[in-house]
């Protein structure tokens, strides 16, 4: 079945539709919104006054391949090919996670803590992170921190490739480098930064079972888990990179899983870290972890 004819209304019908049996009504009218901006950029708030003005042939069949990519619960973001992020537009593909809200409270926790310590360096701090994906983090950091010197890691060649692309199409310059955190290498153990943040792996396998089907089917394996056996892999690791490259007073940064706060918290303190604090979201959950060195 596709969508009856070029006009709008139709489209807006066929989507509503086909797809209110999968989403609730207040996040269709939000997808619905942002295909017509995407597509044929209209707002949604015009949407109701255009109603009977039509599409091209092309455009109508990005909405027929649209729907069909929601009904088998693929992300609006993946199906765009970008998300927004602080202010931001993203490339995003199955090769990198989805940036979320609460990774932009991380940045802000960020920003905040260093305006006054920024003018302490006269603005030329070195940040690091870890795990960059679409490169979301670094490139937010740097738009505000724009005397930074930001360099960016992560395992995955494809998702580098993405970050890449994300900080030219936002203007902005970080160091990439392909590293593996859990081994890495001599040279990159030699260097020195005043900034360190990471949102690793950090899902549970044995969370597969909550998590929703749209991100268990689509968003990358390599960027979410780790084994139930070591949920604190990843962060026991950077923690103790941290300690070799972090420069007096410098800071370590994580997004962590809520159910490990008070663990992660207390493996921080057995390593020797500093003024320790765990945050909690907007949704109240233990997300943001900060340790002074």
């Amino acid at each position: 079945m596709k969508i009856a004819s070029n006009k709008i209304a139709d489209i807006i019908r066929y989507f509503r539709d086909e797809l209110s049996d999968k989403y609730d009504n207040g996040e269709l009218e939000t997808i619905i919104g942002w295909c017509f901006e995407d597509f044929v950029n209209i707002k949604s708030f015009e949407l109701n006054a255009r109603k009977n003005e039509t599409v091209t042939e092309s455009e109508l069949l990005k909405f027929n391949f649209a729907v069909k990519d929601l009904k088998r619960m693929k992300p609006i973001q993946y199906v765009l090919g970008s998300a927004d992020f602080y202010g931001m537009k993203f490339k995003v593909n199955g090769n990198v996670l989805i940036p979320r809200p609460e990774t932009e409270e991380l940045v802000e926790y960020i920003i905040n803590d260093w305006k006054e310590e920024c003018l302490k360096f006269q603005g030329r701090i070195n940040i690091l992170d870890i795990g960059t994906g679409s490169g979301c983090i670094p490139i937010a950091l740097k738009k505000k921190i724009s005397s930074a010197n930001v360099w960016s890691i992560d395992v995955s060649e494809d998702a580098l490739a993405v970050a890449k692309e994300n900080a030219l199409a936002n203007k902005v310059e970080i160091n990439f480098m392909k590293e593996d955190i859990l081994n890495p290498s001599i040279a990159f153990q030699s260097s020195s930064f005043n900034l360190i943040v990471s949102n690793p792996p950090y899902v549970c396998e044995q969370e597969k079972g909550e998590m929703l089907r749209n991100v268990l089917n689509y968003e990358p394996h390599l960027a979410l888990f780790v084994a139930d056996n070591n949920p604190l892999l990843f962060y026991d690791a950077i923690s103790d990179f941290a300690l070799k490259t972090l420069a007096p007073k410098g800071m370590l940064y994580f997004e962590i899983n809520q159910r490990y706060g008070e663990e992660t918290k207390a493996m921080l303190y057995a390593k020797g870290f500093k003024n320790v604090e765990l945050k909690k979201d907007l949704n109240n959950k233990n997300r943001i972890l900060r340790g002074e060195i």
